[in-house]
């Protein structure tokens, strides 16, 4: 029984010296690493090893384990003259040039390695004699070598006693003042066991020779200790080595000492422990999260192929996403929410983002087959799909509830969740939270009902705090160069406006000029007259040209300064009554839905009443229009070419154009709809720019200038124009608009 005891614990020594051997002659750590470091290393893992195989072989005949152990002697030889010697060349190194890793090389260092010569005489006796017991055939070397081991361990105590105030490292005093009180214990434990206790007690010497053979791991483990707690040396200790450091000291010690004992129960009980010991195991691995967890790791590893795959596609999705931010959101989105579908192999994956009040900014779904499946037939059922966007918003307030930025079918114990997660089809919910970005990654179930494990989530996580730092500086990118196109269109506008103030102002005299002279003309001649009708069409020409003059004027008027009181209602009531004759003229019925009473804000009335007069126009213009087709797309031009954008105006038709006023507290909302032909989208996007425009004698400025007027009044203005379904305006004027318009009594402007 002692003697398996003695292996094991000549082979745990073993396995500790190999991780801090392999550890510092690892590339990462070659850089931090002295030689006297590695060599006291390595000569406590010749001295651990050559014991171990020595004493495995000991009682062996046969010629080749012999010489076997005969090898293993000389090793430990070596081991034990390099320790005290590397000690001795560290300790002095230390005191002169401190923990420069890489100090100027000394020759005069080496002659603390020249006890290590004494090994040819050692080896010739150890190599000659392979069956012999190591401590009886170096006997003749004792004496000395005890002095020179008390003696180096004594100066290097006193040295590492010195430095521990003169070396600035993490838990320095600590560690050297452990590493001095070590030393000289050892030399006390060397010369109590070698000169007393063997002598005094021989029939328990085998056990003093394991507690002088083991001491050599005592400072091994004190600095093991220092590294990994305290980072004294910055090296990279690979998890992987501890772990399989802890592999074979278990299998050592089971095999060593637990396998003579459940043999001998095996035999005493009629009972096969092998299966008691898997079975405990098993209960240890499931009753243990962390271990579990690493079985599983290592399982997943062994055999799993699409690991190695699906961590090299993370770290190109999370390279792709911190190469730039040039897409736009909505692009970033798309892309990252199916990249990560395709990734992790969930049925399907969807992502939002919010603004205030849970309006959805942006949404993006995917769902299908995983790529990575073989098999090409969709794995979801046929009702599977991506959550609505209640749910969405039902699965953002579960999530902010909880506190937390992960919420799973697994770990979630609120029954609401696990209800809505189960109606979604949903595995995973993940907050996108990143200073004021808002939204929620959802990913469905992967094949088989399989959950995502622990590691997927972490690197599910990462993904998704990198895609919320992606957005929003895609968001800052986006509004930057909108604000640099805003500036240069800004720019250009205003050049443009001080060159079309000067010609307005240029051809407006000569134009009332003729317009006078013509219509003096026309009534000297008469209506009778042959030159009667040339004379009204220029007059209509010189109003027509006179119309955009002032539009023109209008462009280049700068914003007033300051703001009155007025009441929209009343701006509102003006226009239709000035319009009224025009919209008769062209078969178009006005309808009004106002609240009771009025509401004032503080905004100018001329630039309020210029808005509410160029929409209800452009509204009977399209109302009259009725039934035509809309504008196509791509046929936007500028007005001051000669193409023409539409058919001419048909006869007047029926069409119907509805106002309506809502109020509250602090906001007025305005509609006015047209049932006119509508606007494609391609339209739409460019419906507030100058100089467009899909009427056939159109300058391109009438919502140009509402645009303009509505920002510099701090409203805002928005179109809803579906094609062949009339087009509605949406005006929200004071500091916080609303939407919400209730149903009321329309009433005729007659």
């Amino acid at each position: 029984m002692f003697s398996d005891l003695q292996l094991f614990g000549l082979g745990a020594a073993t396995v500790v010296d190999t991780v801090l051997l392999v550890a510092l002659i690892e590339r990462p750590n070659r850089r931090h690493v002295t030689v006297w470091m590695l060599a006291l290393t390595a000569a406590a893992w010749l001295w651990h090893a050559g014991s171990f195989v020595h004493t495995l072989l000991l009682e062996s005949t046969h010629p080749w384990p012999l010489r076997v152990n005969s090898i293993a002697m000389t090793a430990m030889a070596i081991g034990l003259l390099l320790m005290p010697s590397s000690m001795l060349h560290g300790a002095i190194r230390l005191w002169h040039t401190g923990v420069e890793a890489k100090p100027r090389g000394d020759a005069r260092y080496g002659l603390c390695y020249l006890p290590v010569l004494a090994w040819g005489p050692m080896a010739r006796i150890l190599l000659t004699h392979p069956s012999g017991e190591f401590l009886t055939l170096v006997a003749p070397f004792t004496t000395l070598y005890v002095a020179w081991l008390c003696a180096t361990n004594l100066v290097a105590a006193a040295t590492f006693w010195g430095l521990r105030r003169r070396v600035v490292l993490p838990q320095a005093t600590s560690f050297f003042q452990g590493m001095a009180a070590m030393l000289c214990g050892l030399s006390v434990l060397a010369v109590f066991v070698i000169y007393v206790a063997i002598p005094t007690w021989p029939e328990q010497a085998e056990a003093w020779k394991l507690i002088v053979g083991l001491s050599p791991l005592l400072p091994a483990l004190l600095f093991a200790y220092h590294v990994v707690w305290f980072r004294f040396v910055p090296l990279v200790l690979e998890r992987t080595l501890v772990y399989g450091a802890v592999l074979v000291a278990v299998s050592l010690f089971h095999h060593l000492v637990l396998a003579d004992f459940t043999n001998r129960l095996s035999e005493q009980l009629r009972v096969d422990f092998a299966i008691v010991e898997a079975i405990l195991a098993a209960v240890l691995v499931l009753a243990y999260q962390p271990l579990r967890q690493r079985v599983a790791e290592s399982l997943r590893y062994l055999l799993g192929t699409q690991v190695a795959g699906v961590r090299e596609q993370t770290r190109q999705l999370a390279t792709r996403m911190s190469e730039g931010t040039e897409q736009p959101v909505e692009q970033w989105l798309s892309t990252t929410t199916d990249a990560v579908r395709s990734l992790f192999g969930v049925e399907h994956a969807s992502s939002w983002l919010f603004g205030e009040d849970d309006r959805v900014m942006h949404c993006s779904c995917r769902s299908g087959t995983p790529d990575w499946l073989e098999s090409g037939e969709p794995t979801q059922d046929d009702g599977q799909e991506c959550p609505s966007y209640e749910q969405a918003v039902a699965l953002r307030r579960l999530l902010t509830e909880t506190g937390g930025r992960l919420m799973t079918r697994r770990d979630t114990a609120n029954h609401a969740a696990l209800e809505l997660l189960s109606a979604t089809n949903s595995s995973t919910v993940i907050a996108i939270d990143h200073r004021d970005l808002r939204g929620l990654l959802v990913l469905g179930r992967k094949p088989f009902n399989q959950e995502l494990d622990d590691e997927e989530l972490s690197s599910l996580v990462l993904l998704t705090e990198q895609l919320a730092v992606t957005l929003r500086n895609a968001r800052l990118q986006q509004d930057r160069l909108a604000a640099e196109r805003r500036a240069l269109r800004e720019e250009k506008l205003s050049t443009l406006g001080l060159l079309a103030s000067s010609i307005a102002h240029e051809i407006k005299n000569p134009l009332s000029s003729i317009r006078t002279i013509s219509t003096v003309m026309a009534e000297d001649l008469g209506p009778d007259s042959p030159h009667a009708e040339d004379l009204r069409l220029i007059v209509s020409e010189i109003d027509r040209l006179a119309a955009t003059t002032r539009q023109l004027l209008e462009f280049a008027r700068p914003a007033p300064i300051a703001s009155d009181l007025c009441v929209p209602r009343e701006l509102l009531e003006q226009s239709l009554r000035i319009l009224r004759l025009l919209a008769q003229q062209k078969g178009v019925r006005l309808e009004t839905d106002f609240d009771d009473g009025a509401a004032a804000i503080h905004a100018d009335p001329a630039s309020l009443g210029e808005v509410f007069f160029n929409l209800l126009s452009n509204s009977i213009d399209a109302a009259a229009r009725e039934g035509e087709a809309p504008a196509e797309p791509g046929s936007l031009t500028s007005p001051l070419s000669l193409s023409r954008l539409g058919e001419s105006l048909a006869l007047p038709t029926t069409g119907l154009v509805t106002v309506s006023s809502r109020h509250s507290a602090n906001a007025v909302t305005i509609l006015i709809r047209d049932s006119g032909p509508g606007l494609p989208p391609e339209v739409q996007e460019h419906l507030f720019e100058p100089f467009v425009t899909t009427k056939l004698d159109g300058t391109g400025l009438g919502l140009y200038i509402v645009g303009r007027r509505i920002r510099e009044l701090g409203a805002e203005i928005r179109c809803e124009s579906t094609p062949g379904c009339g087009t509605t305006f949406e005006i929200r004027l004071g500091r916080k608009p609303i939407a919400v318009i209730p149903t009321s009594t329309v009433q005729k402007v007659r």
